[in-house]
């Protein structure tokens, strides 16, 4: 068990199961959405994203996904853990392929959604076959996610996500091909330089872009 903010918040994560990373944690303070949205967390975890959001934003829904039957049951306990700080919110949690998760949801019905997607498509995989899922992308490509929000976010709507900061042409490529409009562009750092970028991305609008480093 340990802290995911300096106001209580708690999260379990067994061993055997991908754990919190600064990514995660990073897009989590990104994302802002109101207390009348439905947000989707595709890939939801352990619950990093999903914990961080409810806590700080109270949205009426959080409908969170992912492929990981073992993760979703860890999600589920942490919510159990921090519902007297989570209670403006209803979750509802799916194992399910994001990618067909139109089929089981509402088209069109998200206000915001939010992800932190495996970006790993070359290199050796873990052993740890959660692991595995939740580095590289077979399962849940960049153009899988695009092609994920145009089906169930609104137009309107707002998808946040994060991705290494070398691929930024690629993943606004991607997303604006899918009628998403890149919003803002924030960067992040660490002791080597910039290696990561978080992503708003508006469903139809304008193209003008915010950079924030």
């Amino acid at each position: 068990m340990e802290f995911l903010n300096d106001q209580g918040l708690l999260i379990e994560q067994p061993d055997n199961l991908y754990k919190l990373s600064s990514d995660a944690v990073a897009l989590g303070n990104f994302v802002s959405c109101k207390k009348t949205d439905i947000v989707i967390d595709v890939g939801c975890g352990t619950g990093v994203l999903t914990l961080l959001i409810a806590f700080t934003h109270h949205p009426k829904e959080m409908i969170c996904v992912d492929i990981n039957a073992d993760a979703v049951k860890q999600l589920e306990k942490n919510l159990t853990i921090n519902r007297d700080k989570l209670t403006e919110t209803h979750f509802t949690a799916l194992h399910t392929d994001a990618r067909q998760l139109h089929t089981v949801i509402n088209a069109n019905s998200a206000d915001v959604i939010v992800c932190n997607p495996p970006y790993f498509n070359t290199g050796k995989k873990s052993q740890n076959k959660h692991v595995s899922l939740a580095r590289h992308d077979d399962t849940l490509s960049l153009e899988d996610l695009a092609i994920l929000c145009t089906r169930n976010i609104k137009y309107g709507g707002t998808v946040y996500f994060c991705y290494p900061a070398n691929q930024i042409a690629k993943a606004i490529t991607i997303f604006e091909n899918h009628n998403f409009r890149i919003k803002t562009i924030k960067l992040v750092s660490n002791l080597k330089g910039v290696y990561l970028a978080l992503f708003r991305a508006k469903k139809g609008g304008g193209h003008q872009t915010t950079l924030l480093v």
